[in-house]
């Protein structure tokens, strides 16, 4: 790793955060850093920085106006099973074509609370719905589990009570919202997870070299604390994990 390179890039995140109230996103941090591909254990010691520096670091806004993008790295083609799957599952469903001006007297019966008319919006829009899911396909979150993300954010979309004016635009920008939301958290569970590792395998580790041949520890908790870095209590919680707390 090029210390020079990090220690720039974490400088300028840690001026990013100080404009933007202490607080970073995940993405923030990831496009930050996803030219130089740090290790797991890296980006912990990153994140533990960053924390004593009073930085929180939350989900990506996704609530702007402007169309929303798909963060760079995450976009995957389709494996063969994923388009047989998707070819199976657009198949199944039941669709009915409508003009152009049928599609906005049904968003008009909608916005005044039409349950009928929001059921053929939802038929119409679920191939829809899965076909975005398919185009935004990622590494963080299986296909079948994103198309469901996309079709809960069709139907909250066509219940919500405002605006009052919508149609096709408005709609399929509800759905990249959505589906990006989606794989936004996914990918935050998946950073938190990756994070948990590390410490367990680190801990795993200093427990294996602090070990005697009989078996016995040869520190106490807070000695390694000091070793590893890290809080007693975080140190309690991997042991509980890993079975090691006895």
């Amino acid at each position: 790793m090029d210390v020079v390179k990090f220690q720039k890039r974490l400088q300028k995140l840690c001026s990013i955060a100080e404009e933007n109230g202490q607080v970073l996103s995940q993405a923030q941090i990831r496009d930050c850093f996803q030219e130089m591909e740090l290790e797991t254990e890296q980006m912990v010691k990153m994140l533990q920085y960053l924390k004593t520096k009073g930085i929180q670091i939350q989900g990506a806004e996704t609530e702007k106006c402007e169309e929303p993008k798909l963060q760079s790295g995450t976009r995957m083609p389709l494996t063969a099973e994923e388009k047989a799957y998707l070819q199976e599952y657009l198949n199944g469903l039941l669709t009915e074509e409508f003009e152009e001006q049928e599609l906005l007297e049904l968003f008009q019966r909608t916005a005044h609370g039409d349950a009928l008319a929001l059921g053929k919006l939802a038929q119409v829009y679920l191939p829809v719905a899965a076909n975005m899911a398919a185009e935004m396909n990622c590494e963080e979150i299986h296909l079948a589990d994103l198309i469901q993300e996309a079709n809960v954010a069709l139907l909250e979309a066509l219940e919500q009570e405002k605006p009052q004016v919508k149609n096709d635009q408005w709609l399929r920008l509800q759905l990249r919202k959505g589906i990006l939301a989606a794989i936004e958290e996914q990918t935050e569970r998946k950073f938190q997870d990756d994070s948990l590792v590390a410490r367990v395998e680190k801990l795993e580790s200093a427990v294996k070299e602090l070990t005697d041949d009989d078996g016995e520890t040869r520190f106490t908790l807070d000695e390694l604390a000091v070793i590893l870095d890290m809080k007693t209590d975080e140190i309690r919680d991997v042991l509980r994990l890993t079975g090691d707390d006895k």
